[in-house]
């Protein structure tokens, strides 16, 4: 019988789990902190970059490539058997260099395949490290804490996405934490404590569920309704709930039951916002908490422990349940449906294993997890708090004169493919706007880098933002940004689409003459489907009807002259840029589908179609003066 490192392990040791050191422990936990980390970050480097790389539309190539990656944990016993059974040091390197890589590369296809070995590698890493080392596996919650802290000091934004010295260290610290602590972890002699597969089944819907919600920035700050810094707060607060409540809640059956409820009804409540959201978020991350960490540190002690083939094939299995709820998720654009599909397996696995009476090791551990919970991510949150103090936006008026910017901003994606959010703020900066009108704006999408790119444009331009939700998760849709605060806020989603979910928001802003309403909206984009778009046009109207003085810019998919562009006209709707020649091409197929629209009220002074590469469309720019 071998160990991680291919070492044979000491007689005996295959029953005897209390001889387990607890610096041993802990350096197994940290290590497998440090490794979940860098594994969340490969995921999404590769989802992100994938779904921009091939083309949206060929569904059924980006299922069979994720697939294939996602279940890269069935190369485990190879990797092992070619390597003479050094599993672990080869997998750490492969992960340290396929994640170091990515703060260098701009090249998507390069990014998507160094995301893929990122991946596979971290899970060939966790194999050996959770075979022999169980309760090392409340890492896992640990690496959660740990990325939800690196992301809340970063505006949400994962360290290989933006330049800079800062992003280089934070990588360069963690790929350390990983060497150093394995190194701990590989010179260890003491007994080891094998386990079986089930856990391993578990991990899949654990980390899927991670993406979607439980350390979901965005997500937590549209449903809070609140700040980064409150969406933040309520994460950790959930993490701590459910380190807390872990060994009573294991005890039992009656603790598996209020686990699985409070978590399904959470997750539901989730779908609301305010406090209503903030409760059933704080319910399913504790509820998330307790399963996963009683999934991750291992069934019961095995005689014969379990082959390095039945814990990879258990962890691919788990991992393509992930991928393929993942992906209906998505082309739904956030179905509830799937998100208890991944909680109903999670329960369903660790319910195999249960109740279960942790042991003395593994409760003296949970005062140390919860302290590496609390303290970085407490810090970030610190931070954020002070930093927000000092970006206060006071309740504004704008001058007679207004600078309105419309811009689809492709998720953060240039016209190369490649995501770079600083691009798209620096596009926004050289123009100086009082407004901002955005489409294609996500706040936390997995396929879309998982940033809360709203959050983050707001702060890095000094902006109020205001959000109009498309999707059915609510994290897809329409966005203002303003100079000032809004006097009031109106959103819709159209009852009618065909692919996307779409919408629009308006927001009313106090000038000298008087408040004027200001709208950024989205419509479908098939060139077939102006049936639809002419629908969701009505639907615009009525929604705008009483909101006089108006201005409406956005991505219409519409050609001048096209019947969507008539009716508009036809609504008293004047098009702003093209009364000073302001008609050149906006979209990347030499189209001219973006507009800004006024009414009446409105003098256009000024307009232009500045030539950015920020994302595939060109922004439009116009200046008015409020009559």
């Amino acid at each position: 019988m071998t160990g991680p490192a291919g070492r044979t392990a000491p007689k005996g040791t295959q029953t005897r789990t209390a001889g387990a050191t607890p610096d041993t422990i802990v350096w197994a936990a940290l290590a497998v902190a440090f490794a979940t980390v860098l594994g969340l970050e490969s995921v999404r480097v590769f989802v992100s970059d994938s779904v921009f790389v091939i083309d949206q539309s060929r569904r059924t190539a980006l299922l069979v490539l994720m697939l294939g990656v996602f279940a890269s944990p069935l190369l485990a016993p190879l990797v092992g058997m070619l390597t003479g059974g050094r599993l672990l040091p080869i997998a750490a390197g492969v992960l340290v260099v396929a994640r170091a890589l990515p703060q260098f590369i701009e090249w998507p296809l390069a990014r998507v395949v160094l995301g893929a070995l990122g991946f596979a590698a971290f899970g060939w890493l966790l194999i050996p490290l959770l075979r022999w080392r169980a309760r090392a596996g409340l890492g896992i919650v640990l690496g959660c804490g740990l990325d939800l802290a690196i992301r809340t000091a970063r505006d949400t934004i994962d360290l290989p996405w933006l330049p800079g010295i800062g992003s280089h260290l934070g990588t360069a610290v963690l790929l350390a934490g990983l060497l150093a602590t394995l190194v701990f972890v590989l010179a260890d002699r003491g007994p080891l404590e094998p386990r079986g597969a089930l856990g391993f089944l578990a991990l899949g819907p654990a980390l899927g569920l991670a993406h979607l919600v439980m350390a979901n920035l965005g997500f937590a700050t549209v449903r809070t309704g609140g700040s980064l810094t409150l969406a933040s707060l309520v994460l950790l607060l959930g993490l701590l709930a459910g380190l807390v409540l872990l060994p009573l809640a294991t005890r039992e059956w009656i603790g598996w039951a209020a686990t699985t409820l409070a978590g399904a009804l959470g997750l539901w409540l989730s779908w609301q916002e305010g406090w209503l959201g903030t409760i059933g978020l704080l319910a399913s991350v504790a509820s998330w908490t307790v399963f996963t960490s009683t999934a991750a540190i291992g069934g019961r002690v095995l005689r014969n422990p379990t082959s390095t083939g039945r814990a990879a094939l258990a962890l691919a299995l788990g991992q393509i349940v992930q991928v393929v709820l993942l992906f209906r998720y998505y082309t739904t654009t956030g179905d509830r449906a799937a998100l208890l599909g991944l909680w109903g397996i999670l329960a369903l696995v660790v319910a195999l294993d249960w109740p279960r009476t942790l042991a003395p090791g593994t409760v003296a551990l949970l005062p140390h997890l919860a302290i590496g919970v609390l303290l970085p991510l407490a810090g970030a949150i610190l931070w954020q708090a002070v930093e927000a103090r000092g970006r206060t936006i006071p309740l504004a008026t704008i001058g007679n004169e207004l600078v309105v910017m419309t811009y689809n901003i492709q998720s953060g994606y240039d016209s190369q493919d490649r995501w770079n959010l600083e691009a798209t703020a620096r596009a926004i900066e050289a123009v100086q706007p009082d407004v901002v009108l955005l489409q294609e704006v996500s706040r936390g999408w997995l396929v879309t880098s998982s940033a809360d790119q709203l959050t983050w444009l707001a702060r890095r331009l000094g902006m109020q933002a205001s959000w109009g939700p498309a999707s059915a998760d609510g994290l897809w849709g329409n966005a203002i940004l303003t100079r000032g605060r809004p006097l009031e806020v109106g959103t819709t989603r159209f009852r009618t689409t065909r692919n996307l979910r779409r919408g629009a928001i308006a927001v009313r802003l106090a000038t000298p003459q008087g408040s004027v309403w200001v709208a950024s909206t989205h419509l479908d984009d098939p060139r077939s489907a102006t049936d639809v778009r002419l629908v969701q046009i009505e639907e615009l109207l009525a929604f705008l009807q009483s909101r006089r003085p108006l201005v409406l810019g956005g991505d219409f998919n519409a050609d001048p002259g096209s019947p969507e562009y008539q009716r508009l006209v036809e609504a008293g709707l004047i098009d702003a840029a093209s009364t000073i020649g302001a008609t050149g091409p906006t979209s990347a197929d030499q189209r001219r589908i973006d507009y800004v629209f006024v009414t009446e009220e409105f003098q256009v002074v000024a307009g232009r179609i500045p030539s950015v590469t920020a994302s595939d469309h060109r922004p439009v720019v116009v200046q008015l003066v409020v009559r």
